[in-house]
């Protein structure tokens, strides 16, 4: 669908999103019919292999398609996130005008506080339009929480969370001190300014630090080839509470809650005393290192290398039992062959198995449900070459993401005659 130059914000992405969506169901379908047999020319039909080849290429050929569509989707999500923090910082400052006004017959007047909060939330809001306006293609203020893996950063959130926290805040004792009429008063905002609270220092340099150490530990893993790498995945809100493989992460669950926590406390603090930045309870800092430290953990002992088990022989209903020859299937198991976020069709098809030096790229077979009954994270099934001459070889995975497994000796007979 071609997109007029008068699309923008929600209608761009509506048309993206139905884009992509009818590219899966066209996909979905297309494996469904060929898992019911059909679609395939008639020209192959009386050649199984030559039929599972032209399934694995015309889905391969798809599944590109499908990708295409599934990054400029991707790509339309985060401007039009991004737009909305833009104008969620703008609704922000309107609500503290009205709270302002709202309170202000239940005051003692227009006080300087009450000048100061506005102030400081503006200037939130035109940095969040800055970013905006110079970042809009990447989502404005979500570029800084992106990883390289294209997966939104919950240390990067959580560090731009409190970035922004403690910028606004003193922007606000920084316009209380400008506007200050009586001494006393500007001393008391100066040394409320002035006095370093380490906590504060601490949850603000926790999340970079975590976002540091754990980047330059992947950066070396994968140097090792002992890590996978796979960017451009697509960026959603729950990454920031969900691992790649889609399960909850119990470190980040505590991790997240606590920091909010932690700015709440600073937003009730200053509107008990404008005048004084306020100290967090203990107990809210120490369980939010503590988290970090936990999370941090995780990140570096978690290894999903892949691992090659076994090689068996495939065996077709009413064949006999017999070793590995020339032309016969071969079944690999084990396990991480689909490592997280590699399960879409267009990174499947990237698997290749290594037979010596003779590569084989693994056919994608579709099942009923519009899933791939080949590969798997467990089970890789493909073709014993003709070319592969009887004798002792060897055999690995190599998954999308480009780790490889270990080598597997495997011995092949000739095929008989």
């Amino acid at each position: 669908m071609a997109h007029g130059p008068q699309s923008h914000g929600p209608q761009l992405h509506g048309e993206v999103r139905r884009d992509y969506d009818l590219e899966l169901t066209q996909f979905v379908d297309r494996c469904k019919e060929f898992a019911r047999g059909e679609g395939v020319p008639a020209a192959l039909s009386h050649s199984e292999s030559g039929a599972r080849q032209w399934i694995s290429d015309e889905l391969t050929r798809r599944a590109g398609r499908l990708a295409a569509a599934s990054r400029r989707e991707n790509a339309a999500w985060l401007a039009l996130v991004g737009r909305q923090a833009m104008r969620g910082a703008w609704w922000l400052l309107v609500a503290v005008l009205v709270v302002d006004l709202a309170t202000l017959p239940l005051s003692d007047g227009w006080t300087m506080p009450r000048t100061a909060a506005p102030v400081a939330f503006l200037a939130l809001a035109a940095l969040f339009t800055l970013f905006s306006l110079v970042h809009s293609d990447i989502g404005g203020v979500l570029c800084f929480l992106i990883g390289v893996d294209g997966r939104l950063s919950l240390p990067r959130t959580l560090g731009v969370l409190w970035a922004a926290s403690l910028a606004t805040a003193f922007v606000y004792f920084g316009v209380e001190d400008i506007a200050a009429g009586d001494p006393a008063e500007r001393a008391q905002v100066t040394a409320s300014i002035s006095h370093l609270r380490w906590e504060y220092l601490a949850l603000l340099a926790t999340p970079v630090v975590v976002a540091v150490i754990s980047s330059a530990v992947m950066a070396a893993r994968m140097r090792r080839r002992a890590a996978p790498y796979l960017p451009g995945q697509r960026s959603q809100l729950r990454d920031l509470l969900v691992e790649e493989t889609g399960l909850g992460s119990l470190a980040a669950a505590v991790w997240l809650p606590v920091n909010l926590v932690g700015v709440l406390f600073l937003v009730i603090g200053l509107a008990e005393n404008p005048y004084q930045l306020p100290q967090l309870p203990t107990a809210v800092t120490a369980i939010a290192l503590g988290a970090a430290v936990l999370y941090l953990a995780v990140k570096l002992t978690e290894v999903r290398k892949p691992v090659l088990v076994s090689v068996v022989r495939v065996r077709t209903p009413g064949e006999p039992d017999g070793p590995i020859r020339q032309g016969d299937e071969i079944e690999i198991r084990g396990l991480g062959f689909v490592p997280a976020a590699a399960s879409a069709p267009d990174q499947l098809a990237r698997i290749v198995v290594k037979l010596g030096p003779i590569h084989i790229h693994v056919p994608l077979v579709p099942d009923q449900d519009g899933a791939f009954i080949n590969p798997t994270d467990t089970s890789v099934t493909v073709p014993i070459p003709y070319e592969a001459e009887p004798g002792p070889w060897t055999v690995r995975v190599v998954t999308a993401a480009g780790l490889e497994t270990s080598d597997y000796p495997l011995d092949i007979l000739a095929d008989e005659v």
